[in-house]
């Protein structure tokens, strides 16, 4: 019975071998005709081929179809150069962005040739009938193959381009301030948290998008830090008495005197002076240009009235002078004007010029001071807080007195380039003026103290006209000179009608 068993065990092992054969044979035929048609489909494709790249297939975005690897090279090389009027937006919150050119950002290709070759055997290597699909597809117009680009990012490049496109659309800090209600009452507004951009982890989120690039605009996050302001609520929580104020008023036109009132005085807003500590207001104000909110208007230099950039404000430097005195700290620096002004009274002026002139204070307090500026519709105010240690029953006055007053009664013409014809007022006549200022300190309404904060020497200067000499004849230009050097009203008079009607 066992030798019966044995017998069929071993036929069944032996017809399991022969099926096995028989099937390993079956598939290495398989694997022989496979290979057969791989390599006949090789040599097919290869007679078909040009060499160049198939249809369809870009390099970091760039369309190369048709090229050779040389070729290819160039055509991206020359579009990466142009920056192709690419950008990235870089996604500040849901509502806020902002966008930087590409060619902008130091971005360099590392390994272009590489890249061109790939280009190159897309659809040649590898599987046969895969790459005999891939060049069908091609011939056809349906492939779409983006082989990326390796890129580097010069970060200082990147850093300076991310940092001045990203501020219009962050949001400033706000510093808290002290604000003081119609009837007078006095309270801390607290300050706002700002956003600034982290340039690093910016950096870093570009890098990750470049890795699969298609070379096309594309949206990027930006990493977005908290800004904390300078001034705090904490920082101003004992400055709630009104030390010093003063408002004054000007013509709310729209002169460039008007418009360096406002933004000199926006300069001086919000400043937070610790014990000790000192303020220029001419280097807090400057620069005077453009850009930074100034216009041309007139000013004094000497005893003449120039236009300059910044021309006016010397009006908000004399305000906030005023409203220093009042709150009692240590004037370091102040000069007068070389001419009286008509919005302040003799000494009580304070002017500034580049360099020369400067209004420079300091907080003499125990403890720190806020200065506020209000400016517009005509009306300028500093305000000065702080904690009050003065006694209620003492009172400060400041009274101007002129030691000497010489009036100018002469009158000057000046060559300008209006027509001939026309006399124009520049300005009124200044007299010859000594003055000085007193502080007078009085208790219980009674006068305890009287001295002398400055004195002042002011020029004096001629009324002054401007006269018209411009004209296409020569002969009449050099008459007007000459008629306006006599400085001679009649003289010039006669000059315009002799050259106007010919008598």
């Amino acid at each position: 019975m066992q030798q019966k068993k044995g017998k069929r065990r071993r036929k069944k092992n032996r017809r399991l071998q022969r099926n096995l054969y028989l099937l390993g044979m079956v598939l290495i035929l398989i694997l022989i005709i496979m290979a057969g048609i791989q390599f006949a489909l090789k040599r097919y494709m290869n007679r078909q081929d040009n060499g160049k790249i198939l249809s369809g297939i870009t390099v970091g975005g760039v369309d190369v179809s048709g090229q050779t690897k040389e070729e290819a090279v160039q055509t991206v090389q020359g579009a990466i150069s142009q920056g192709n009027n690419v950008a990235f937006t870089f996604k500040v919150a849901d509502d806020r962005s902002f966008d930087v050119e590409v060619n902008t950002l130091g971005l360099q290709v590392s390994d272009l040739e590489d890249s061109a070759q790939k280009a190159v055997d897309y659809g040649r290597r590898g599987n046969a009938l895969k790459a005999y699909k891939i060049k069908k597809d091609a011939k056809r117009g349906k492939l779409t193959h983006n082989i990326p680009l390796q890129y580097t990012v010069d970060e200082n490049t990147a850093k300076k381009a991310l940092e001045t496109a990203a501020v219009p659309a962050l949001n400033e800090p706000q510093n808290a301030y002290v604000a003081q209600d119609a009837s007078g009452n006095i309270s801390v507004e607290k300050e706002k948290n700002g956003e600034v951009l982290n340039t690093s982890k910016t950096i870093e989120n570009i890098k990750k998008l470049l890795k699969d690039w298609d070379g096309k605009n594309a949206t990027i996050q930006a990493a977005i830090d908290e800004n904390a302001p300078e001034i705090t609520a904490e920082a101003l929580k004992d400055m709630t008495d009104l030390l010093g104020s003063c408002t004054m008023y000007y013509n709310a036109d729209e002169s460039g005197r008007a418009k360096n009132v406002e933004s000199g005085a926006k300069h001086l807003n919000d400043i937070l002076l610790q014990p000790g500590e000192e303020q220029s207001a001419d280097e807090t104000m400057r620069p005077y240009t453009e850009e930074n909110g100034y216009a041309e208007a007139a000013s004094f230099s000497g005893n003449t009235v120039e236009q300059t950039m910044g021309g006016g404000i010397c009006q908000v430097s004399t305000t906030l002078y005023q409203a220093l005195l009042y709150a009692e700290l240590e004037i370091v620096e102040r000069h007068a004007h070389s001419m009286i002004v008509s919005y302040a009274e003799p000494s009580m002026d304070a002017a500034i010029a580049d360099d020369v002139m400067d209004l420079v204070f300091k907080n003499n307090q125990e403890y720190p001071v806020y200065i506020e500026s209000i400016v517009g519709g005509g009306c300028i105010t500093f305000n000065i807080y702080g904690k009050e240690t003065r006694d209620p029953n003492r009172t400060v006055t400041y009274v101007s007195e002129t030691l000497s007053n010489e009036p100018n009664e002469e009158k000057k013409y000046i060559e300008s380039d209006d027509p001939i014809g026309y006399i124009n007022f520049v300005s009124e006549a200044h007299p010859k003026l000594s003055a000085q200022l007193w502080k007078v300190v009085t208790e219980n309404g009674t006068e305890v103290s009287r001295e002398v904060v400055n004195h002042s020497e002011y020029v004096s200067s001629p009324e002054t006209y401007s006269v018209g000499t411009a004209s296409d004849d020569a002969d009449a230009t050099a008459k007007m000179r000459q008629a306006i050097g006599t400085q001679d009203l009649a003289t010039i008079n006669a000059a315009i009608q002799e050259i106007i009607y010919g008598y």
